[in-house]
C-alpha cells in the first residue's frame, strides 16, 4: 500500500504576523474648499498631490504620514475644477487636468516652490478628465468629454507640444486612459461602454489595435 499522506501541509511561516487591520493615520488633510477629485503620491512616496473642484491643487509632505502637512501655496491657474493630477515618473513634473479644457504642467522638483511650466496645453473642446504619463515620461496622454484622446510630447515640459492627430473612435466621454508598462500600448475607457487599445509605439502615428 502507498504510504499515507499528511492531512495538510504545515504552515511554512508559523510565526508570520497576521495582516494588521487598516487604521487612519493622523488627522484628515484639510484646506480644499470644495470636493477633492484626485489624489496621487509622488514616486518617492514623500509628497502627495490633491486636486479639487475649488480649482486648486495642493501638495502635502507625507514623509511622516502621522504628521502630514501642507507644502507651499496651493497651485492656482485653472479656471474650473481640477479633476486629475499625476506625477511624471521622475517626480519632477506634475500634470493637472481640468474642466476648463486645459492641462497644465508644474515644476515640483522643489515642492515648496512649485511653479507652472510653459503654457497650458489646449486643444480639447470639452473638459479634460484623466491625464497620464508614459512610463518613460516623454509622452503625456489626456482624455476628454469631447470623446477624444490626445498625445503630447513633454520631453521638454517647457515646450510641450501635441503629437499627431487626436485619437478618435469613442462615441461618448472618455473617462480613463492608461499606458501599458512598456509604453507601447494605450488603453482608453469610455461612457460608450467600450475599452479601446491603441498602438502608440510611435506616438506620432498612433493607431487603433
Amino acid at each position: 500500500m502507498p504510504p499515507s499522506q499528511p492531512a495538510a501541509f504545515p504552515d511554512p511561516h508559523p510565526s508570520s504576523p497576521r495582516p494588521l487591520t487598516p487604521r487612519p493615520i493622523g488627522n484628515p488633510l484639510t484646506g480644499h474648499t470644495k470636493g477633492v477629485r484626485s489624489v496621487v503620491f509622488a514616486p518617492d512616496g514623500q509628497t502627495l498631490a490633491t486636486a479639487s473642484v475649488d480649482q486648486t491643487v495642493r501638495l502635502w509632505d507625507v514623509a511622516d504620514p502621522s504628521h502630514a502637512r501642507p507644502i507651499g501655496n496651493p497651485l492656482t491657474g485653472h479656471t474650473k475644477g481640477v479633476w486629475s493630477v499625476v506625477f511624471a515618473p521622475d517626480g519632477q513634473t506634475l500634470a493637472t487636468a481640468s474642466t476648463d479644457q486645459t492641462v497644465r504642467l508644474w515644476d515640483v522638483a522643489d515642492p515648496s516652490h512649485a511653479r507652472p511650466i510653459g503654457n497650458p496645453l489646449t486643444g480639447h473642446t470639452k473638459g479634460v478628465w484623466p491625464v497620464v504619463f508614459a512610463p518613460d515620461g516623454q509622452t503625456l496622454a489626456t482624455a476628454s468629454n469631447d470623446q477624444t484622446v490626445r498625445l503630447w510630447d513633454v520631453a521638454d515640459p517647457s515646450h510641450a507640444r501635441p503629437i499627431g492627430n487626436p485619437l478618435t473612435g469613442h462615441t461618448n466621454r472618455v473617462r480613463s486612459v492608461a499606458f501599458a508598462p512598456d509604453g507601447q500600448t494605450l488603453a482608453t475607457a469610455s461612457n460608450d461602454q467600450t475599452v479601446r487599445l491603441w498602438d502608440v509605439a510611435d506616438p506620432s502615428h498612433a493607431r487603433p489595435i
